[in-house]
């Protein structure tokens, strides 16, 4: 079992839980495009869920999203959850369920692509 350590970004709160290897850390890319017309109030919810996530759960342990300079309706974000268990926890969220509900009409397309990090152990700083 391995016990991990996990500070949030907003108010730098940390709490700390034990992980078994049945319960191994989730990554995962969201590749989205967003409806020009809409982007200014689709990257509102965003920032408004991505910090409540980060704030609220920890078992949210990044979610970094970044747009494309060249073409800004193109976003992705990085998504690493504690477990598989966290991130089915993070997808019922009130504040997950209000940014999806309140986006779908937003976005054009959605992609969700599963990943092994390189090296699982490396942190964010």
């Amino acid at each position: 079992m391995k016990k991990i350590l996990i500070g949030t970004l907003i108010g730098m709160a940390a709490c700390s839980f034990s992980v078994g290897a049945e319960e191994l850390q989730m990554t995962r890319l969201s590749k989205i495009t967003v409806n020009a017309d809409h982007l200014p109030a689709y990257r509102d919810a965003l920032a408004e869920e991505v910090r409540a996530s980060m704030e609220l759960e920890p078992g949210v342990l990044s979610l970094y999203a970044v747009f494309d300079k060249k073409d800004p309706t193109r976003l992705t974000i990085l998504e690493i959850y504690a477990s598989r268990q966290a991130y089915e926890q993070h997808v019922k969220s009130p504040h997950f369920l209000k940014y999806k509900n309140g986006t779908l009409h937003m976005v054009k397309s959605l992609e969700l692509v599963d990943v092994d990090p390189l090296l699982p152990e490396l942190k964010i700083k």
